[in-house]
């Protein structure tokens, strides 16, 4: 799912799961650089999300697939990371997604209603199976312009954004 231009100088591929801490850091310590480089047309950056830490990252990933219809991908993501219930629990729930993305700004009952019926799950764990060949170490990894990042670079805003805006 992209979020930014398709002319944007350059291309951050970051791989996600919603359910994952280090993900979630990711976010915190990086995002709003990230969304700064985007709005001034530096950088797109295309997320492709695992689902790999079992049935509620496959649900999150469900209700980003229907956020991403809808325009809202970037905004439920972060609602998402702000709510991340703790490792080891049973994640976020159907309710829970349904009302994250209420807050993301998703209030057709279309979506409740495809949460509720896991429109996406099939595609999402398809998809992760795609992605796992892809992503060399796990979530989060990412690549600007086909070069890996270092994983330290992920949580090093400066350093990343000297890369972007390289």
């Amino acid at each position: 799912m992209l979020v930014g231009s398709d002319n944007a100088w350059r291309r951050l591929l970051v791989f996600e799961d919603p359910q994952c801490p280090d993900c979630r850091q990711f976010e915190e310590v990086s995002g709003d650089l990230l969304r700064r480089e985007v709005a001034a047309g530096a950088v797109a950056v295309e997320y492709r999300i695992r689902c790999f830490l079992g049935p509620e990252s496959v649900r999150a990933a469900n209700a980003l697939a229907l956020a991403a219809e809808a325009g809202r991908f970037d905004q439920l993501r972060r609602e998402m990371f702000a709510a991340q219930p703790s490792q080891g629990s049973a994640g976020c729930t159907v309710d829970d997604l349904v009302a994250l993305g209420r807050r993301a700004g998703l209030h057709d009952p279309e979506y409740a209603t495809a949460i509720r019926e896991g429109r996406y799950e099939q595609w999402a764990r398809e998809r992760d199976k795609v992605f796992k060949d892809q992503d060399p170490r796990g979530t989060p990894a990412a690549f600007l312009d086909g070069q890996l990042l270092a994983s330290e670079v992920l949580y090093d805003p400066q350093a990343l954004g000297d890369l972007v805006r390289g």
